[in-house]
């Protein structure tokens, strides 16, 4: 199937699996990590870069089960500040300048 190919049904809305609470998007935090390979060490950078003081512990906290003791609820808010810290910070990395590499041998 080509780009200009229609596809073979209409797309249709997925069902809503889960009820959403705009407090607690852990799970869908979990998912983007997965999809996207986000290291938690840089969504921490990330964070700091942009003035939030996330720790390492705190990170880890959005990708356990909620009946970890360690498990702290993301809210929808945070959730959208962490893709837009993360947006940002890769931005800026790409945007650097490359140092040159030492001649020394």
């Amino acid at each position: 199937m080509s780009e200009i190919d229609p596809p073979l049904r209409e797309y249709a809305k997925p069902p809503l699996t889960r009820g959403v609470d705009p407090q607690r998007m852990n799970w869908l935090w979990q998912l983007i990590v997965q999809a996207t390979d986000l290291d938690p060490v840089d969504v921490r950078k990330a964070l700091n870069a942009m003035g939030v003081g996330a720790t390492d512990k705190r990170v880890a906290s959005w990708q356990v089960g909620d009946r970890d003791e360690d498990y702290f609820p993301l809210t929808i808010a945070e959730l959208e500040r962490n893709l837009r810290a993360m947006v940002a910070w890769k931005k800026a990395r790409n945007d650097a300048p490359v140092a040159p590499a030492s001649d020394q041998a």
